[in-house]
C-alpha cells in the first residue's frame, strides 16, 4: 500500500502561514519528518489557492523538493492554474511526475484539471462525485466508470487513474452506511476495469468529529478493512505512529515486505 502523506496542508495554521509568507523552514522541517516516518509520496494541499496560487505552489514544490530530494509529490488544489504551475515545477526540478489530486464528474474539473494529466502524462485521482457525494455504492461505481471513460478518451491509461470513492465521517447520519458502501465500491472497481485502475482515499475523513484520542484507532481499523478489499494507496497522517505501524503490518501480512518485529513496534 502506497503511503501519501496528508500533512502539508494550508489548513494547518503554521503551514498556511508559512505558505503565505514564503517561509521555507516549517514546510521543510515537516517534509523531513514525513519522510523519516515512512511516507512514499507527499501531498501538497493548497485548497482553492485563489490568490497567487501558481506562485505559492511553485514555492512549496521547490521547498519540499529541497527537503525530500527525489520524492514524488501529489499536488492538491482546485485551482487549475496553480496545479499546472506545480506540475511544471516538478518537471523542471527533475522530480518524478506528480500525482494530480484531483478531478471529479463536475464539469469544471473535467474541463480544467483532467486535461493536465493527459498533457503531462501524470497519474490523476478521480473522486466519485458530481455536484454531490452519492451514498449508494452503485451510483459511485457508475461515476467511477464515467471518470475512467473520460480519462481514457484523453489517452490516459487505466494504470495512471486512481479512483477515490470518498469517505465520510463515521459519526454523521449516513456514516456507517457510507463506510460499508466504500468497501463495496472498491470490490466492484477491482473487477470492472482491465487493466485495473488504482484506488485511494482521504483516510482521516472517517474519524472527523470523533474525540482526538479515538481518531487513531478508528483510522487504523478502517484502513485495515480497506486494504482487505484491495485499496492500493491511502492519503494519511504520516506522523500518526499507530497508522504507520498498521501500514507496515499490512504490507508484511500481504507479503509485500519482509516481516520484522520492528514492524509491530511504535517508532
Amino acid at each position: 500500500m502506497l503511503v501519501i502523506a496528508e500533512n502539508i496542508n494550508v489548513m494547518i495554521n503554521r503551514i498556511g502561514t508559512a505558505m503565505k509568507e514564503r517561509d521555507k523552514e516549517p514546510i521543510a522541517s515537516l517534509a523531513k519528518q514525513i519522510m523519516a516516518a515512512g511516507a512514499d509520496v507527499i501531498d501538497i494541499n493548497l485548497g482553492p489557492a485563489r490568490k497567487d496560487g501558481d506562485k505559492i505552489m511553485e514555492f512549496v514544490v521547490e521547498t519540499v523538493a529541497e527537503a525530500a530530494p527525489g520524492v514524488q509529490q501529489c499536488l492538491d488544489t482546485t485551482n487549475h492554474v496553480a496545479m499546472e504551475a506545480g506540475v511544471v515545477k516538478c518537471l523542471d526540478l527533475g522530480l518524478p511526475k506528480p500525482i494530480i489530486n484531483s478531478f471529479s464528474a463536475q464539469p469544471d474539473k473535467m474541463e480544467n484539471i483532467l486535461p493536465l494529466a493527459a498533457k503531462y502524462d501524470c497519474e490523476i485521482i478521480g473522486l466519485t462525485m458530481g455536484q454531490a457525494i452519492p451514498i449508494d455504492a452503485n451510483e459511485r461505481v457508475a461515476i467511477a466508470y464515467e471518470l475512467v471513460t473520460a480519462a481514457n478518451e484523453l489517452g490516459i491509461p487505466n494504470e495512471k487513474i486512481i479512483i477515490d470513492p470518498i469517505i465520510l465521517p463515521v459519526g454523521v447520519d449516513v456514516g456507517q452506511q457510507h463506510s460499508q458502501a466504500v468497501m463495496e465500491v472498491l470490490q466492484m472497481i477491482s473487477e470492472m476495469f482491465e487493466p485495473k485502475v488504482q484506488t485511494t482515499c482521504g483516510l482521516s475523513n472517517i474519524s472527523n468529529g470523533a474525540p482526538d484520542d479515538l481518531r487513531p484507532p478508528i483510522n487504523a481499523v478502517y484502513l485495515s478493512m480497506l486494504a482487505a478489499v484491495g485499496m492500493t494507496s491511502a492519503i494519511v497522517d504520516a506522523l500518526d505512529q499507530d497508522m504507520m505501524r498498521t501500514i507496515r503490518l499490512i504490507r508484511a501480512l500481504q507479503n509485500v515486505s519482509l516481516y520484522s518485529v520492528s514492524d509491530a513496534e511504535l517508532r
